[in-house]
């Protein structure tokens, strides 16, 4: 799960994936992902759904700023990580 995640996202910021094809990984992997306690699942629909957002927008909407989120969602991912492990 962490490495698709970490490696999706290090590779949008690469300019080699869409956010198209980040936004489906980080779904499939993370949203759909039951290890995953559900309010980190629910938290990261919400990331993602703003995430869709800004896409409409060629540059950062007023309401949601696209390098903000994709900070967010990096910092998701090592605390989500940090839940599981402390789980185990």
């Amino acid at each position: 799960m962490n490495d698709a995640l970490a490696r999706s996202l290090a590779e949008f910021e690469a300019g080699r994936t869409d956010m198209d094809a980040l936004i489906a990984v980080w779904r499939r992997h993370g949203c759909e992902d039951t290890a995953i306690p559900a309010q980190w699942r629910e938290a990261l629909d919400g990331l993602l759904m703003r995430l869709e957002s800004a896409r409409l927008f060629s540059q950062d909407s007023c309401s949601f700023s696209r390098s903000e989120l994709l900070a967010t969602m990096r910092e998701w991912l090592v605390r989500v990580q940090a839940q599981v492990q402390a789980q185990q």
